[in-house]
Parts: C-alpha cells; structure tokens; sequence
C-alpha cells in the first residue's frame, strides 16, 4: 500500500508525537519532573588526574619512561582534562552537574605556594587564553606549578561549564614535607560553598574524607567525599576501611547531635562494595556495620518519620543484576556509592528525587565489547577515560511526603554479575602489526587484533620476534597458558613433545593496549585463544 501524506498533515503528526513523546517523558524521568527545582550531583572517580609538573610519584606519570620515550606530558594533561569535561558535558544539557565530587587528583608533591591568592585569581589571570594553549605553546614554569583541580577548572571554564566554585581535601604534610597521601578528593560546584564550615578529616592510609556544604538556593546540603583505603576483598583492608568509617561516624554523630535530620550524601570510592558482607562474609564491614548503611528505603522513610537518622545506598534503586560501575577479574563491582541520610526523606528541606539515581555508561566512555569501563593510558597523547564509571543522582526541594517506589534489601538474591565478552565485529589483520605501525599509530591503540604467534607457559606470546605481555581481566592468564600448551601437546600425542614442550602456535584476539608503559595484549575471554596445529 502507498500511503502518501501531505506537507501540513506530516507537520501536524510530527507535532502530536513529540507532544506525546514530551508528556511520556515528563510523566516517567524523574530529571525531567523536576527540571525548574532539581540539583544534579556527580561522583566520579577519574583515575589519577595528574598535573604537569613532572613529579609524581606513580612512574607513568612521570614526563619519560624507562627508556627515556615520552610518556605523560602537558598534552597528555590536556586530553585527560579535555576527557573528563567531555563525561561532564553529558549533563544539564552540555552544561555539566550542578555538583560534582571528584576523587583520585594528584596530592601536589610541589612547592604550594604558586602565586595566585586563589583559583578565582587565577582564572582571571589566565582569561585571556584557553586550557589548550596553557599546555601547549605557552606551557612554562607557571602552568607547571598549578595543581590539576584548577586545570580543570580553567578547562571547565573553556567548555562553557558551571561557573563552578571549588574546595579540595588537601592532605596534610609529612615530616619531609610531602603530602601523606599521593591522592585528594574534590568538590565543584555551580552554588554557593559555605567555606567556614568546610572541614579535612584525616584516616588511617586513605585519602583525607572532605566535608563541603553547599548552599541550594537558601537550604544546606552537606557532602562528604570519601576515597577509602583499596582492597575490597582483602579483609585486612576491611579492617582498615572500619578505621576510615569510624572517622566519619565520628563526625557525622556530632551533626547528628545538632540536627538529626540534616541534609546529608556521601559519596565517592569507598573500596568496599554496597553489599560488602554479602559478598565477601567479612565479620565487621565499614559500610553496613559501622555506618550501618541500609537498603531498606521503607524503613529509612520511617526513621525520618521518628526523627532517628539511618542512611540508605541508592545501589539498591538499580536493578540487581545491572549494579555494577567497575570491574575486576571479569566481574562488576561497586566501589563508588552515593549514600543519602534519611534527613531527605523527611518532607523538610531537601529531598532525594526518587529512581533518579543513575550508573552513566555514555558510550564512548566504556568498551563496545565488554562495556567495561574505557580507563586511561598516556599512550601518545592519551587515551580513555577512567577505570570506574561516574554515578549521577538528583535533589530537590521537599514538595510533601516522600512517595515510593522504595528500594528494598535484596541481598539475598545478590549474585555476582560477570562481565559479558562478546565477539569483536571489527579486528585488525597482521598488516599493520607487522608493519610495526601499532607501536606508534594511535589509531591502533585499543583495537582489536586478530594475529598468529607462539603461546609460551611464561604468559607471553611471540608475535613477529617479538614477545609481547598478556592481560586478561576475566581469568588468570598464566594458568589458562600452562593448561592450554599441557593439553594441545597431550591431544596432538606428540610423543617427543608431550613433556618437554613449552610453547604452542595459536590464533588469538587480543586489544591492544599498554600498562605502566609497557607494551600487551589484552585478552578478554578464553574463547579469544585457539591452538593451531604444530608447525
């Protein structure tokens, strides 16, 4: 059937859909609800934001590597930068969040005392250029004394972001007089920061948790940005993350004291999963022990009711098999949190927007084959994002009773959720490898490689005379080498191999891709690993 439609009619349907898309929308996304009244806040962990003074205290971030190459440079500063603005123009309409808490910036181990009174004086000093530049053409002994925060915000600035305010957690310094901690925590923001009420708060080998309060449009909203000692299933780091917990409870019971309803979120890299204890079984977990954290949003809104604080994880908004904003060992983990008092829930004040928290996996910044998180390497200029994904909630002002749906503790149904390896569509064939263009070309860092080599039981595969490191995210690449050679051999019934053979010719899917300046394959499922027949 040919169905012709006129130019008025067409303009009339398209009216009524986008009419009826605009009330779907406004009646099912929460962001757009309450579009004139919500304040948007970001957490994001944007793996080890270095500046560009060529100190640092992790090796790949220092100007050259071993051999003398280049390796993180002011330009590779800029893409960095110019990476994270590019997750956080995907807010607000290109306008980015109205807060943003940020953890893993370089503690600067140089001198910090740069000249400036404060970022505000910087940015006006420098307004008469861009970021780029700055690192660029006009990099000098200036730029290099600036801390990453304010390279940031200068970009930020460029990007027609904000304005945004800034506070940092900075460490304390040491007998050398050297901060404590190689990392510090962050807060941005596009309202007011109430500056005599912001307070460091040491830990025990973690990064200074920073206490900020924002003024939203006349209400008080304290944040606490934490970045937690690593090791989130080490139980001796467990006991470590209790001392970090304990600091907080610490301080948060003196607030509590004062307003048992106050406005509170707490949010970065706590190392520590939002079900800790039901994942790993630990006796005392920092999270659900010691800031007894709940999942149960019913009995939160009760608690309000009563005036007895309690907090809530918005983990337990998402849906249990999708929880997930990093990876380890080919499963999702969730060591970023956003963590509400029930002061938001108590028709006063501020208010959690409900189901409005969000795991953001924009697409450029995780992998098309596994969705796992793009992370950075200063390969060339640069590349990637960040090892873990940001996570975005909405507040408001308190418009009545807290409505459900309510999140409930379903820890018992929890299951560890592997990540999903699919089958590359695209793979690089040997050309280019052989050519040994992927040693230089960017545009062959984190593609996929389909190539032949030799499989040896150190782990390694020898490609074209060269033998080049493996990774596997998923599984224990080592073991999978040793078992694969011992079984090939086995099944091929060589007889004067079966014992002695310590290498196998196989076809492999590896990315390509490098760690600490080192040059591997990252190989992300077994299933990318086939043995040829002996040659």
């Amino acid at each position: 059937m040919n169905l012709k439609i006129s130019t008025s009619k067409k303009t009339t349907l398209l009216f009524v859909l986008l009419l009826v898309l605009t009330v779907q929308n406004s009646s099912t996304n929460p962001r757009a609800q309450s579009a004139s009244t919500s304040y948007s806040l970001v957490t994001y962990n944007v793996e080890n934001l270095f500046d560009a003074d060529g100190v640092a205290v992790y090796s790949d971030y220092l100007p050259t590597d071993r051999q003398g190459n280049s390796q993180y440079s002011p330009a590779d500063v800029y893409t960095k930068i110019s990476h994270i603005i590019e997750v956080l123009k995907e807010y607000e309409d290109g306008a980015g969040p109205d807060i943003v808490t940020l953890v893993e910036l370089e503690s600067d181990h140089t001198p910090r005392d740069n000249g400036f009174a404060d970022p505000a004086d910087f940015l006006g000093q420098y307004a008469y250029t861009t970021l780029q530049r700055m690192l660029n053409e006009e990099f000098d002994e200036q730029v290099a004394q600036l801390p990453s925060e304010w390279l940031l915000l200068k970009g930020m600035q460029d990007a027609l972001l904000g304005p945004y305010e800034l506070e940092v957690g900075e460490p304390s310094l040491g007998a050398s007089g050297k901060p404590e901690s190689v990392q510090k925590n962050v807060v941005y923001s596009k309202y007011p920061i109430l500056r005599e009420k912001t307070r460091v708060h040491p830990t025990e080998r973690a990064r200074p948790i920073l206490e900020v309060w924002i003024d939203l449009d006349g209400d008080e909203l304290g944040v606490f940005v934490n970045h937690w000692k690593s090791g989130a299933g080490s139980e001796e780091m467990e006991r470590v993350r209790v001392g970090n917990a304990k600091v907080l409870k610490a301080r948060i019971a003196q607030l509590f004291e004062e307003n048992p309803m106050a406005d509170l979120v707490l949010a970065g890299d706590f190392n520590a999963d939002y079900n800790q204890k039901t994942r790993y079984g630990f006796a005392e977990t920092a999270l659900q022990d010691i800031l007894q954290v709940q999942g149960d949003e019913a009995l939160v809104v009760d608690a309000a009711k009563k005036m007895q604080p309690l907090w809530y994880n918005l983990w337990y908004e998402w849906p249990i098999d999708q929880r997930g904003s990093d990876t380890y060992r080919g499963y999702w983990g969730t060591l970023m949190q956003l963590i509400v008092s029930n002061g938001m829930y108590n028709n006063q004040g501020l208010s959690y927007v409900n189901q409005s928290f969000n795991v953001d996996d924009f697409g450029f910044n995780t992998y098309s084959v596994s969705g796992m998180p793009k992370r950075w390497s200063s390969f060339a200029t640069g590349s990637g994002y960040s090892d873990h994904l940001p996570l975005s909630m909405l507040i408001t002002k308190a418009q009545g009773p807290f409505e459900g749906p309510f999140g409930s503790n379903d820890d018992h149904l929890w299951q560890a959720i592997a990540v999903e390896y699919i089958f590359p569509e695209q793979l690089m064939d040997s050309q280019a490898f052989e050519s040994g263009e992927a040693y230089r070309d960017m545009r062959y860092y984190d593609q996929y490689f389909k190539l032949e080599g030799q499989l040896g039981t150190d782990g390694k595969v020898l490609v074209m005379g060269t033998k080049i490191d493996v990774y596997a995210p998923a599984f224990n690449f080592g073991d999978f080498a040793k078992q694969l050679i011992h079984q090939t051999v086995a099944d091929q019934a060589v007889a004067d191999q079966t014992d002695e053979a310590d290498s196998i010719p196989i076809e492999f899917i590896g990315r390509w891709s490098q760690y600490r300046g080192n040059w591997q394959f990252v190989i992300e499922s077994e299933t990318f690993v086939q043995p040829l027949p002996g040659k």
